[in-house]
């Protein structure tokens, strides 16, 4: 009797068990018994294949075929085939995929342009980690694919395009081409599409291969408001402006909702501030503010799914670049905060949050701290601090390492000084079940609103209590408890105007040790300024270069004689080369006494030109932080204004716990003065750079392990309120 799968029914028991030997067995003496039934050497053929014995399988088959006439041929060759074919969908479904490819290998020999088994032979070439893009060219692959009439399995062409697009190659985008053109279900296969876009383009750094799978969607459905904004992140994360640009102008045509206006304004935004095109800046913000404004005051905000995910957290974070209105901004950011994770979790309505922790205050702590910035970044450099001095034995420490599969010499460092160190991608919910499951008590978000998967991860509350520190100015989302700060990075009322609970360490919201310095690769002669020349420097990026401030430092530099000024950052070359001369033409400053740096190549060289500069200018709104440190660090004056939000504040609450009150500006007019006066007064130069020096010796600042002690009582403290307030 047969079975379905055509096997008789005693070797199917053979099959099942494997004993592929007996089943050839089986099948020869039913050849003997029966030699006219044309189906038992198509058996016998593949038993011999499944012992792996292909030319024994070959000569069985073809010695049967040879005797039929051409019109016969082709029929008995598909029952052939039919009969490989579900054999290799059954080794595939019990993971045999090495046979399953042997099979698959078999049939495309004997019907070379039957489409579902190619498709299943590229799947398996690169489930066996063996995938040659060649073979596309060799079988044909995308001319069958184009043909009007053609007939294909689509679940199997939806698993082998989500593997093929999955590498960076031009198969991948004629694959995905062709496979929108003949899918029934085109929204499905862009979905996937732009799934696997997002791996590649951010997580394996493709960028413009993700924009090339993005376009193939977009011919397909060219309205398609998510494939542009999905288009408009792969080109800024590859640096092209300009295609941002043109794209974040078809979005803003595009755009009915206010939602979505807001997010096309956003994006030219944001371009521009990347660009260092401040003019445009300026002309944008406006409509950027006025737009935030009007959905503030919507009684019922609607923001379409796909935007909730990726771009609605982000949608206010740029006001903290174009000024320094610390409620306002707070209450853009709060109400955006809100918005998106009552949106977020209605999404993942499945995942609440549920804690199995221990409630006993004395035990040691799970910390979790989680970011993308884990490697050679300035959040990087600064942390490590605190997992140096950890206390190992009261409090065991894991990371989370999101969206990045970057490694370098920091990131070694991170695995080797933690407890656990796990690398997720862009799964939120593998990401909350992780963090469930190694049973975290306090999760620490390293990167506020500089990551959208961070922030969604956050918004689910994966973690009794939720602590933002360092990345940024806190995002605004309910889930977060805490944000960290120290007595003077925030003003004293600014938990009036926070969602977050402020928590104020008792000098300063961040201590390290120090920087490694280099060797020097530029001196004064190479940039062909004078030994005795007084040079002031800025090396803020892009979207720190505000315009009105960098007007008071070219009054500063022109009062100075024989004085010099230094940019160096990120940017447009050309548009911010741009931008200073055009300032320095309204403030009739000569141009000779500019010098555009490039950036240097390493962290170290660019620590160690830093000896430079005689007094350091820094930016408003957005102060440095990572950057004055490095400038304290060297021992080299430095002048800042002081704001009202977090961002115009670091450098002020860093100079404070340095010990140091020369160069702290409070007015446009003492930022003038400081300059100045730091630039004319070599004592006074000399003075600050020896408390600096000084200071390493007994600063909070420099102090890594006092700075590590002072944030584990605040994690015990915590754990101590919520352990008090939720014991029955």
């Amino acid at each position: 009797m047969k079975t379905e799968n055509g096997w008789l029914e005693i070797p199917l028991n053979l099959l099942l068990a494997g004993d592929y030997e007996k089943v050839t067995q089986f099948y020869e003496a039913l050849v003997e018994q029966e030699p006219d039934n044309i189906s038992f050497y198509w058996y016998l053929g593949l038993g011999y294949l499944l012992m792996k014995e292909e030319d024994q399988a070959q000569l069985t088959w073809f010695m049967v075929l040879n005797e039929f006439s051409e019109d016969a041929l082709e029929q008995h060759t598909q029952d052939l085939t039919r009969i490989l074919d579900k054999e290799g969908d059954r080794q595939e479904a019990i993971k045999n995929h090495e046979l399953a490819w042997l099979i698959r290998g078999h049939i495309r020999e004997l019907s070379p342009t039957d489409l579902n088994n190619l498709l299943k032979l590229i799947w398996l070439d690169i489930k066996l980690e063996k995938p040659t893009f060649s073979k596309f060219d060799e079988w044909n692959i995308i001319n069958l694919l184009n043909q009007h009439d053609v007939i294909v399995s689509q679940e199997t062409l939806l698993k082998t395009m989500i593997s093929v697009i999955n590498f960076p190659t031009l198969e991948g985008v004629g694959f995905a081409k062709a496979a929108l053109k003949i899918t029934n279900n085109s929204e499905k296969f862009a979905l996937k599409i732009i799934e696997s876009a997002g791996k590649v383009g951010f997580d394996q750094g493709y960028p413009i291969y993700a924009v090339d799978l993005t376009r193939a969607c977009l011919e397909q459905d060219p309205e398609n408001l998510v494939l542009l904004k999905t288009l408009f992140w792969f080109y800024a994360n590859a640096y092209h402006f300009d295609e941002a640009l043109e794209v974040a102008e078809e979005f803003s045509r595009k755009s009915v909702s206010l939602s979505t206006q807001v997010f096309g304004s956003f994006f030219h935004l944001y371009i521009y501030l990347l660009r260092s095109d401040w003019i445009k800046v300026i002309q944008e913000s406006d409509r950027y503010i006025q737009l935030l404004r009007e959905l503030s005051q919507r009684q019922e905000i609607k923001v379409e799914k796909s935007f909730i995910q990726d771009s609605l957290i982000a949608s206010a974070q740029l006001l903290i670049y174009i000024r320094d209105t610390a409620k306002e901004n707070r209450y853009f950011n709060n109400l955006i905060g809100k918005l998106f994770q009552d949106n977020f979790r209605t999404e993942y309505s499945h995942i609440t949050p549920s804690y199995s922790n221990s409630l006993i205050s004395s035990r040691p702590l799970k910390i979790g701290y989680i970011g993308h910035t884990f490697r050679n970044h300035s959040v990087g450099w600064l942390s490590r601090w605190l997992i140096h001095y950890r206390e190992k034995d009261q409090f065991q420490t894991s990371i989370y390492a999101m969206n990045t599969h970057q490694t370098d010499s920091l990131r070694s460092w991170f695995q080797e000084n933690v407890d656990k160190f796990h690398v997720m991608g862009r799964d939120i919910e593998e990401t909350v079940k992780q963090i469930q499951a190694d049973e975290i008590d306090i999760l620490v978000d390293m990167d506020s609103l500089t990551l959208n998967i961070t922030c969604q991860v956050m918004a689910l509350k994966p973690a009794p209590i939720q602590v933002t520190w360092l990345g940024q100015d806190a995002s605004g989302i309910p889930a977060i408890d805490y944000f960290i700060a120290d007595p003077y990075v925030l003003p004293d009322d600014a938990e009036s105007y926070y969602s977050e609970k402020i928590w104020r360490l008792p000098q300063t919201y961040l201590g390290i040790d120090g920087f490694e310095i280099g060797v020097p690769t530029l001196r004064r002669e190479d940039l062909a300024i004078p030994e005795d020349a007084i040079i002031y420097m800025n090396f803020q990026g892009a979207l720190k270069r505000y315009p009105d401030t960098i007007r008071l430092q070219f009054r500063i530099v022109k009062a100075v004689p024989n004085s010099y000024f230094l940019i160096k950052g990120s940017g447009d070359k050309a548009v911010t080369q741009h931008l200073y001369q055009q300032l320095a033409a309204e403030a009739d400053f000569p141009l000779e006494r500019i010098r555009f740096l490039e950036r240097d190549k390493t962290e170290i060289e660019h620590r160690a030109n830093l000896q430079l500069a005689d007094v350091v200018l820094d930016t408003y709104p957005y102060n440095g932080a990572t950057t004055t440190l490095e400038v304290l660090w060297s021992g080299i004056p430095l002048v800042t204004k002081v704001g009202q939000q977090f961002a115009a504040r670091n450098s002020y609450t860093f100079m404070v716990n340095a010990g140091i009150s020369e160069g702290i500006a409070w007015t446009d007019e003492e930022y003038i003065e400081w300059g100045i006066r730091l630039g004319t007064d070599e004592n006074l130069r000399k003075e600050v750079s020896w408390k600096l020096r000084q200071s390493r010796k007994t600063s909070p600042l420099w102090n890594g392990k006092q700075f590590a002690r002072d944030m584990e009582n605040a994690y015990r403290q915590m754990w101590e309120i919520y352990v008090r307030e939720n014991q029955s």
